[in-house]
């Protein structure tokens, strides 16, 4: 599993989303690094991990997860997870409640609803047609259209470079682990502190997917950010979520 870790102090875990790599926290890490230990990973299939052999599901990738912090001796962690990354850090709180101390679930589900589910199969279909075709369908659903027309030359040169490394077979398995989570029985289940991080106008894991998260989950504290779709992590929103990050965390 390939991973970074870097600094001191008590450790915070970043998982990132479906065909995303932990070079999409880069920004937080950078900042956070300095009073935490931050650990960034890539899933299996993503960025510089391997797929392997065995099936694909979302045990598995806890299940990578918790080898990774037994190699590192690592005991305690804060978990952020991104979209499929905030599905890897509620199985993995669910599982393994006693090596938790916070969860931090930005643009989650914890269900596939008739919108998610018609999404995901949307986002298979195009991936059958390679992935260029998935970020064209995907690049609207993440991001507001202002952000795409600002971006224009810089979100086709992330198109280019991404399609030279994409691991197709391993985000058409990643879409096939979403298509097969559900936490609702097990939510009731997780007392730490949550903050659940929600884009206003998310097409993906809407508005109301994230309310229903946050009164699920007893201890948790639910922040709604305008302007934004599935992706959080845009513009001046680093920044903020920074903020809310380092208070969340208390440094």
């Amino acid at each position: 599993m390939n991973h970074k870790l870097e600094g001191n102090g008590k450790t915070l875990v970043f998982i990132h989303g479906l065909s995303d790599n932990l070079s999409y926290w880069e920004f937080l890490a950078s900042n956070l690094k300095h009073d935490y230990q931050v650990l960034r990973i890539d899933l299996r299939g993503h960025g510089e991990s391997e797929l392997g052999n065995e099936e694909i599901t979302i045990d598995a990738y806890v299940n990578d997860l918790n080898d990774l912090l037994d190699e590192l001796n690592i005991s305690k962690v804060n978990l952020v997870g991104f979209s499929l990354g905030g599905d890897v850090a509620l199985d993995f709180a669910i599982r393994y409640p006693q090596k938790v101390d916070s969860l931090v679930l930005m643009s989650a589900f914890y269900k596939v609803d008739d919108n998610i589910r018609n999404t995901l199969y949307q986002f298979k279909d195009a991936l059958n047609e390679g992935f260029e075709k998935f970020y064209d369908v995907i690049l609207p659903m993440v991001l507001c259209p202002e952000v795409i027309d600002e971006n224009e030359k810089e979100l086709k040169l992330i198109k280019n470079m991404a399609s030279q490394n994409a691991n197709v077979e391993a985000y058409i398995k990643a879409v096939d682990v979403c298509l097969n989570c559900n936490f609702e029985e097990h939510l009731s289940e997780i007392n730490i502190p949550t903050l659940i991080l929600a884009g206003k106008y998310d097409d993906i894991s809407h508005l109301d997917m994230q309310k229903d998260l946050h009164r699920k989950i007893k201890n948790s504290k639910l922040i709604v950010f305008d302007d934004v779709k599935h992706n959080l992590l845009v513009g001046e929103n680093n920044g903020k979520i920074l903020a809310v990050l380092k208070e969340f965390f208390k440094i």
